[in-house]
């Protein structure tokens, strides 16, 4: 069954970044990828969606080409473009705001199809093939369109993600951060044994480093932890990723950058006891198999792995994770 592997948008800036990005999707049978938004164009869309301003839609428009016109795509953007400028005409509704979000995906998707394809790759082009609920902002996956197509083997089917489309075809989100839990889901839905979440992250790690200096990569992570994990800070994971996986009970997440073969997560539960710790306004919240054991020094339980206690990160980790990093590594 054909892998699925996200390719996040922190790695998605340059011309050159496409490239590499396609390279690193050819290293694999040809996969489903499911692609994200230039980094910070989201942002950009939805500040124009409310603007309607023209210089923001020049400088989204300028931003696309200029990577397109490298990579010499820029024929296959130009209709999207086109269709951007047309939506500040668009009047204000419900769905216009993820109307305008799906441009993200939709023309980084489109770039990343073409480089595949002048890099000789059979792939194909699925967008927001995704049949969701009609809640903008936050819905819910109800089937997956193409599935026969997008699991053929020996074509790297590209995806959008993020985005959907209700029952009358208008755009969804499945909110901030949903690329994850859209390549999840589409695994659940293709029987993939494996999703890699692709980012410029080595993995995920046992804490902030922009916090803690030592923080270290962990191997392994259970789905449970993860999911609390998620809900706590950690990683900045949609909250709704490891849903699919918890559903399938086969599938693996293996969070990863180019270089790392990161973190694997799975139905296991291993070792050490304290995994993870996130700042939690001026607490901690902890993550591991023993985390309910942290109420008894006066913590708050948060689920069945994790905890809030009132300690700063930095000690939380010298403390309670540290003395397990040599045996993680």
């Amino acid at each position: 069954m054909k892998p699925v592997v996200k390719i996040g948008g922190s790695l998605l800036r340059t011309a050159e970044d496409f490239i590499k990005a396609a390279k690193f999707l050819t290293s694999f049978d040809p996969p489903v990828v499911v692609v994200s938004a230039i980094k910070g164009v989201t942002d950009m869309l939805l500040e124009l969606e409310k603007t309607r301003s023209y210089l923001m839609y020049e400088e989204v428009l300028h931003r696309h080409l200029a990577v397109a016109r490298l990579l010499g795509v820029e024929e296959e953007v130009a209709p999207l473009l086109k269709e951007l400028e047309a939506a500040l005409r668009l009047p204000r509704s419900e769905w216009a705001q993820d109307h305008f979000a799906s441009f993200g995906e939709r023309l980084s998707a489109t770039i990343l199809h073409a480089v595949l394809r002048r890099l000789g790759a059979e792939a194909k082009l699925f967008t927001a093939p995704i049949v969701t609920d009609s809640a903008f902002g936050n819905a819910t996956p109800l089937r997956l369109e193409y599935k026969e197509e997008i699991a053929t083997p020996g074509v790297t089917a590209v995806v959008t993600g993020f985005i959907g489309r209700d029952r009358e075809g208008r755009f969804t989100t499945v909110g901030r951060g949903g690329s994850d839990y859209t390549a999840t889901y589409v695994g659940k839905e293709i029987g993939a044994r494996k999703v890699a979440l692709v980012t410029d992250a080595p993995g995920v790690m046992t804490a902030d480093p922009r916090e803690v200096e030592d923080a270290a990569v962990l191997p392994l992570l259970s789905i449970q932890e993860a999911i609390e994990a998620a809900k706590a800070g950690a990683k900045n994971f949609h909250p709704r990723t490891f849903l699919p996986v918890l559903e399938t009970g086969n599938m693996a997440v293996e969070v990863r950058s180019y270089h790392s073969r990161g973190t694997l997560i799975a139905n296991i539960y291993p070792p050490p006891p304290y995994k993870i710790v996130t700042r939690c306004g001026q607490s901690s919240c902890v993550v591991g198999l023993s985390a309910y054991e942290l109420t008894k020094l006066g913590g708050t339980p948060l689920g069945r792995y994790s905890a809030k206690i009132n300690i700063p990160p930095r000690q939380v980790h010298e403390f309670l994770i540290k003395p397990y990093i040599k045996y993680i590594k």
